[in-house]
């Protein structure tokens, strides 16, 4: 009954823990996910406005410009989902500004006109604006993998936490189940054998009956009696039956 009770208990804590685990992972691991996401593809596009640039520089190409121009839109879509990140506090104000300060630039030069005076300015004001804002963003992206990785190893340590119950009860149970057959065999089982051999020993070779049972339960009482009736049989030659 107890190592029922037992089996039962760790049971109902397990499916408790893995129904509760199983609920939680998907909505952690999904806002883990579009985090992470959503963080990579700021990194890609400042990355794409710097090869924009890089290449409005050096080529001065209609497409170059397009692809500054159409990066305004797809900046503003991005930061607008800076509420989904997972960033670190003073994070979200410091890439705004630094996203502000790259835009500045990157409009400053398509005015400019004349090549060298676009170079210098690319050089001495874009490019620092823009190695800024990787660092940063490369920052953000980092923080999302750790948050990632620390959720995956909570949700691993809930699963053997779930699982934990069940490997208690069942070493439990075994160790319960050794105790149980060693007291048997060694207060039930054991006498029982004992005084089996010795009433077959004074039956078939007249031998004294005489076993040591160190016990005040139903075996030595069963013992006293058997000893008892072989006194008596050995002093009258038969078993009074009353």
């Amino acid at each position: 009954m107890a190592l029922m009770l037992l089996l039962t208990a760790s049971g109902v804590i397990s499916i408790y823990e893995l129904v509760r685990t199983r609920t939680s992972v998907s909505g952690v691991i999904t806002k883990d996910a579009n985090s992470l996401t959503a963080s990579q593809e700021q990194l890609d596009m400042v990355q794409q406005v710097g090869y924009a640039m890089q290449e409005f520089i050096f080529d001065s190409s209609n497409a170059a410009v397009a692809a500054l121009i159409s990066s305004d839109s797809l900046a503003e879509m991005l930061l607008g989902r800076l509420d989904e990140l997972h960033m670190p506090a003073a994070a979200e104000a410091r890439v705004k500004e630094l996203f502000n300060a790259l835009h500045t630039e990157a409009h400053s030069i398509l005015s400019v006109e004349d090549g060298v005076k676009r170079k210098n300015a690319y050089l001495t004001g874009f490019m620092p604006a823009y190695r800024r804002l990787i660092q940063e963003w490369s920052g953000v992206v980092a923080f999302n993998r750790q948050v990632l990785h620390k959720d995956v190893a909570a949700i691993e340590q809930n699963r053997h936490r779930a699982v934990m119950p069940c490997t208690i009860a069942v070493f439990a149970g075994v160790a319960l189940i050794v105790m149980l057959n060693y007291f048997i065999m060694r207060y039930f089982v054991n006498p029982l054998i004992k005084i089996t051999r010795a009433v077959e020993n004074t039956v078939e070779y007249k031998s004294p009956f005489r076993v040591s049972v160190k016990s005040s339960d139903e075996m030595g009482a069963l013992n006293d009696a058997i000893t008892a009736l072989a006194v008596q049989v050995k002093k009258t030659g038969k078993a009074e039956v009353t």
